[in-house]
């Protein structure tokens, strides 16, 4: 499937109608890029956030948020190629941005696609939920509820498997309280290097709770699931806090059988940052791998214990298991910098590769951009 993929818009103001000063609305008109006609109950939403909406039978959509920012647009209709555009709210309360989208036209070439309901397709199902939902207790309370969307092709000669599905995954995350929409734009197991990966557009919904008690529970899941997480090391670091957030971090290299080995010499991370050109984000920038330890949490017995299968394994990832969370990440080739946003939105999400902890927390330990932990729990 070809992805279309825009630059970051600058977005003018084409309205006067007044709102509160913290609400930003981005609207416009969706249509097919072919014939012009406008496109009916299109999804229209931000990625990784509770903010969506559905074009209306004249094609016109209307997302409203309450803070400024980038935000990742995304708009997806059955049959056509992902729309996907990097926008910049709070110039302006209003904003406008009509959209045209393409006919998709997949091409899988001489792969063959894995049938449905066969022995394969069921095994190949089972390795997919392990690297898409994850690991982790969240992961074990969460269902895909329309598996059947799914297809997988597998390449012989690269003993590779690839999944991908023309419809939305719906995830059911009860230990968060939320209903995921994500539309998986790739996903590869290569079993001859050990390396699988996905890509793809994630929208929630929240689950609503039955009464007050339900709500608490759910609020200290999402914060025990945010605290130490990759949004939360970003925001900190954005914001000059990562040692009263509980985070420490080192330069590591790969020890081969021995694991990471870190630096002596301590770094300063925050001099490795760099505001980006349009002074709305910043840039990280380092050597080798960048070690992240959450001092505030000890790692969950779960995590011990897949680690220590994988240990059997032959994996060299190794962890101070009874005490803390540690994260390894490596900036890929062809990628000088991470480039994140105050709320810890990341600009090139496949810029970089984790490992340890982060790695072990997959689509069902994720929240959304626009959550923040209440203070009194």
């Amino acid at each position: 499937m070809k992805l279309k993929l825009s630059v970051l818009f600058v977005l003018l103001l084409i309205s006067t109608k007044v709102f509160s000063q913290s609400n930003f609305v981005l609207k416009g008109l969706v249509t097919d890029a072919k014939t012009q006609e406008p496109m009916p109950f299109a999804t229209v939403f931000f990625a990784g956030s509770t903010f969506g909406t559905t074009t209306n039978d004249k094609g016109e959509y209307l997302l409203r948020v309450d803070k400024s920012g980038t935000y990742d647009l995304v708009v997806k209709f059955m049959g056509y190629d992902t729309y996907a555009a990097q926008v910049r709210l709070g110039a302006a309360e209003v904003s406008k941005l009509d959209i045209a989208i393409t006919p998709s036209a997949r091409d899988l070439g001489s792969v063959v696609v894995v049938a449905k309901k066969d022995a394969n397709w069921r095994k190949y199902l089972e390795e997919f939920e392990v690297v898409f939902l994850g690991q982790s207790v969240n992961a074990m309370n969460s269902k895909i509820l329309n598996k059947e969307v799914l297809d997988f092709s597998y390449d012989e000669e690269k003993d590779q498997l690839s999944a991908f599905s023309d419809e939305a995954l719906i995830v059911e995350n009860k230990e968060l309280g939320y209903e995921v929409e994500y539309y998986l734009e790739q996903f590869i197991i290569d079993y001859n290097s050990n390396f699988s990966g996905y890509f793809g557009y994630t929208n929630f919904k929240s689950i609503e709770p039955k009464n007050d008690r339900r709500a608490k529970v759910l609020e200290r899941n999402r914060k025990k699931t945010y605290n130490g997480s990759a949004t939360h090391f970003l925001r900190s670091l954005y914001a000059n806090q990562l040692e009263e957030e509980g985070f420490r971090v080192k330069l590591s290299k790969d020890g081969g059988e021995k694991g990471f080995i870190p630096y002596d010499k301590p770094i300063n991370l925050y001099g490795m940052l760099k505001d980006g050109d349009d002074g709305s984000h910043k840039k990280l920038a380092f050597d080798d791998y960048l070690a992240i330890t959450y001092l505030n949490e000890k790692v969950s017995s779960r995590y011990r214990s897949v680690i220590s299968q994988s240990a059997s394994k032959g994996l060299t990832i190794t962890t101070d298991g009874d005490i803390i969370q540690e994260s390894w990440i490596l900036i890929l080739e062809g990628n000088s910098t991470i480039d994140f946003e105050p709320n810890g939105y990341i600009r090139n999400p496949m810029s970089f590769y984790s490992l340890g902890y982060w790695a072990f927390e997959k689509v069902a330990d994720m929240v959304p951009l626009d959550y923040a932990p209440a203070s009194n729990n």
